[in-house]
C-alpha cells in the first residue's frame, strides 16, 4: 500500500491570547484580595481599553482622510481641488501606506510569504476559479517605494504591485 505524503505547515506562535477579554479581566481581578484594589484594577483595565480604542480611532480617522484623496470614485476630484504637486501626492500616498501597515501590524495581520502562497496554491479545493490580472492596470512604483523606505523580510514576489 502506498503511503500518503503529509503536507506540513509551520506556524509561528500567535501574539494574542485566545481568551475572551472579560473572562481574563475577571479572572485576574478575582486574584486581588482587597475590594478597593480590585476596583482600581478594573478602572485601570477600562483606561487601557479606552486608550487602545482611542489610538485605533485616531489612526482610522487619519487613514480615512488620506484614503478619501485616493478613493477610486471621488479621489481624483479631491486631489484636483487640493492643487497638490506630484511630489506632495507621492508623500500622501506613502503616509497612507504607513498608517495602513501600522493598523495592519497592530491588528496582527502578516504579509503572506511566497512559501505560504505556494502551499495554498498546491492545495486541492472544491472551487478553483482561474484568476487573471490585467498587468497594465498595476502600479509598480507605489509599494516598491514604500518597501524601500520600510524594508520587511520575506515579501512575496508581487509585493511591488498595486491594482488601480
Amino acid at each position: 500500500m502506498e503511503s500518503k505524503k503529509k503536507e506540513m505547515i509551520r506556524l509561528e506562535r500567535e501574539s494574542v491570547i485566545p481568551i475572551l477579554k472579560p473572562k481574563l479581566i475577571m479572572t485576574l481581578a478575582d486574584l486581588i484580595e482587597h475590594g478597593s484594589d480590585r476596583t482600581e484594577f478594573l478602572k485601570l483595565c477600562k483606561r487601557v481599553e479606552y486608550t487602545i480604542r482611542a489610538w485605533y480611532f485616531l489612526q482610522f480617522e487619519d487613514l480615512m482622510q488620506l484614503y478619501s484623496l485616493f478613493d477610486p470614485v471621488s479621489g481624483a476630484k479631491k486631489l484636483e481641488q487640493q492643487n497638490l504637486s506630484p511630489g506632495e501626492i507621492d508623500v500622501l500616498e506613502q503616509n497612507f501606506l504607513t498608517y495602513l501597515f501600522q493598523v495592519m501590524d497592530k491588528s496582527n495581520f502578516k504579509i503572506t510569504t511566497d512559501e505560504e502562497i505556494d502551499v495554498a496554491l498546491s492545495g486541492q479545493y472544491l472551487l478553483n476559479l482561474p484568476i487573471k490580472v490585467d498587468e497594465s492596470k498595476l502600479d509598480k512604483k507605489l509599494l516598491k517605494a514604500y518597501f524601500n523606505d520600510h524594508p520587511r523580510e520575506n515579501l512575496p514576489d508581487f509585493s511591488d504591485k498595486v491594482l488601480h
